[in-house]
């Protein structure tokens, strides 16, 4: 099981917490544990957090970069979907397969909230 242990809504979160990321995300991954157990779910067997595999991860976003499927701004890195759309042997389908070539999704990108993510962005 992948778990997201650390991005910029639980860093934000243990910040006004004034507790550690890694305690933070612990104790939610406790209790998801907890509940599947609750439910009769079986518990995995291996369990890969992201923070475990930072330096790795960054390796990986600069080979995109380098690529030049990627780019920096302000501190953060954008893919560019476009430019990797129009690049021999690459398709991008916004993760969905049935929304390959439909450029009203690509010009939105993956950073823009849609109406129905926006809801849910606001209440998590």
């Amino acid at each position: 099981m992948n778990i997201t242990d650390i991005d910029d809504k639980i860093i934000i979160r243990a910040n006004e917490r004034n507790i550690l990321f890694s305690e933070m995300s612990r104790q939610m991954e406790n209790e998801f544990f907890k509940d599947c157990e609750s439910l009769n779910i079986r518990l995995p067997t291996v369990i890969t957090r992201v923070s475990e595999y930072v330096p790795e991860i960054i390796d990986f976003i600069v080979k995109i970069i380098d690529n030049g499927f990627a780019y920096v701004s302000n501190g953060s890195v954008y893919f560019n979907v476009i430019k990797y759309s129009q690049s021999d042997d690459h398709t991008y389908a916004k993760l969905e397969p049935t929304s390959f070539g439909n450029l009203e999704l690509l010009k939105e990108g993956e950073g823009t909230l849609t109406s129905e993510n926006a809801t849910t962005e606001k209440t998590s």
